[in-house]
């Protein structure tokens, strides 16, 4: 099968997953905005930051180190299974040390208990086999899928439950620990390799990870900087609407479209002995995940009130006019996001660290003059510094991977174009008085629908003729095929 129909099978299936586990997300968080404060959302933000940021500090990126390996031997993977379980154990026991400390400087005591009882997460995750990272590389994850199911289900259960009985932040921390667990347990039961203890490669393996642990660390920094000073300039109230309006905005972003861009990690690092193919490859992955991003981020900036009235209730009205700003933040986050996850293909990861330091250096010293001026001029800077950062490492991308940037802003047009056409007729006065929830549905459908049907239409219009057209095409044919009894003329 060809590495692009297998990336198109591979994203499908995920997206399938994570609608189904995102969808047990919204629920939840539509529940606990409607149980819980914006205090003490505040409150589970700051948990929630605090584990993080931890978590991002035993990043080791051995699921990177596997994929973008050209041969993977035994001693690959239980070195890469052993770094796991050491660091993130040691990494736990710290936790629970330092709980009381980090209680104190965010002035919140129920962190001592949540930050110790929430960092088993760690090890207990780091357990599974290494043979999931084995699943990731050949870009199969068929095998994962009955796993997810159980995983965020029961997890699902776990915090509903909790929230009903007691609302407060133990239901997502006790509705994690059951995620580990049965992530740890299923995963032996979805693949056949039994790890054993090795540090043989350890050395080799760090000297990939260690630039992405920094890297890690310097991009929690860049993502939560404007949580951190909101905390600490405008009190754990503010904190909790700002932190929700954010999480509402980057929803689409974490449901379906970053997990969707992975498996093209391995397709692009499959292409790099191949300077064509590789700029092919990179430039059509941004092409389909522009085109995705552009309506649904003019849909967010488009209609905030609504939105969040909708999904978090009158209260958060308040809050609202934040969602505009995020809409800016939910695109570059995605984008970004693939964009880095090239550069790692490419093998360039120092280069990626040092960019993550130096940019992220750059937020910091602007966003500081901002904390005076409110919360709507902090999330207007945000957003508009992320745009900056996203374009500036996509032109270093396209000096590594020479794609072509003219040619991706017209592979982009048609997406567009059409998203500005929804939206004057979705804008226009058709409606009457609706109730709020009529009201976002119709408008809704309506906009993806006319979006969707433009975006086909321009596309077979404009590009019809491009080598990127045909291949959507050839894609789409393909996917109902058998792949033995199809024959692979795909070049990529």
């Amino acid at each position: 099968m060809s590495a692009s129909l297998k990336v198109v099978k591979s994203a499908g299936l995920l997206l399938s997953l994570q609608l189904v586990q995102r969808g047990l997300g919204i629920i939840s968080t539509l529940i606990l905005a409607r149980l819980l404060t914006p205090e003490h959302f505040g409150i589970v933000a700051l948990v929630t930051i605090a584990l993080q940021f931890f978590e991002v500090l035993v990043e080791t990126g051995n699921q990177q180190y596997i994929i973008q390996k050209d041969q993977i031997e035994h001693a690959d993977l239980n070195t890469a299974w052993s770094m796991d379980v050491a660091i993130k154990t040691g990494m736990a026991l710290l936790i629970i040390a330092i709980a009381p400390l980090v209680a104190g400087y965010f002035e919140t005591p129920e962190l001592t208990a949540a930050l110790s009882i929430g960092a088993l997460a760690l090890p207990i995750r780091a357990l599974k086999t290494p043979g999931m990272m084995l699943l990731a590389r050949n870009i199969s994850y068929r095998p994962m899928f009955k796993l997810t199911l159980w995983q965020k289900g029961l997890s699902f259960v776990t915090i509903i439950t909790i929230a009903f009985v007691q609302p407060s932040h133990w239901a997502i921390i006790i509705g994690n620990l059951v995620s580990a667990v049965i992530l740890a347990v299923g995963s032996y039961q979805v693949h056949s390799y039994r790890p054993s203890w090795s540090l043989l490669h350890v050395r080799t393996q760090w000297r990939f990870s260690q630039w992405l642990l920094m890297r890690g660390v310097v991009g929690f920094t860049r993502a939560q900087i404007d949580n951190l000073l909101v905390s600490k300039v405008f009190g754990t109230t503010q904190l909790g609407g700002y932190n929700l309006v954010r999480e509402v905005a980057l929803l689409p972003a974490l449901s379906a479209i970053v997990p969707m861009s992975e498996p093209l990690l391995a397709a692009i690092a499959q292409g790099k002995q191949d300077a064509n193919i590789l700029a092919y490859r990179v430039r059509l992955s941004l092409a389909l995940m522009i085109t995705v991003l552009i309506p649904i981020t003019t849909f967010i900036m488009l209609y905030p009130e609504l939105i969040i009235t909708v999904l978090l209730g009158d209260r958060w009205q308040t809050y609202a006019p934040l969602l505009q700003p995020f809409g800016l933040y939910f695109f570059t986050f995605c984008l970004f996001e693939l964009i880095s996850n090239a550069v790692i293909a490419l093998g360039k990861v120092k280069a990626l660290f040092t960019f993550d330091m130096v940019t992220t250096l750059i937020i910091i010293s602007v966003l500081l003059p901002f904390t005076t001026t409110g919360l709507d001029t902090l999330a207007w800077a945000r957003g508009w510094l992320a745009v900056l950062t996203t374009m500036t490492l996509l032109l270093i991308l396209n000096r590594w991977a020479p794609f072509n940037l003219l040619r991706l802003c017209w592979l982009c047009t048609p997406a567009l174009i059409a998203s500005l056409a929804a939206a004057w007729v979705v804008s226009a006065p058709l409606f009457g008085e609706l109730a709020i929830l009529p009201e976002f549905l119709l408008r809704g459908f309506l906009f993806v629908m006319i979006a969707a049907i433009l975006i086909v239409i321009l596309a077979a219009l404009m590009l019809g003729r491009s080598e990127e057209w045909g291949q959507l095409r050839s894609m789409t044919r393909a996917l109902g095929q058998h792949p033995y009894n199809r024959k692979d003329g795909d070049r990529t």
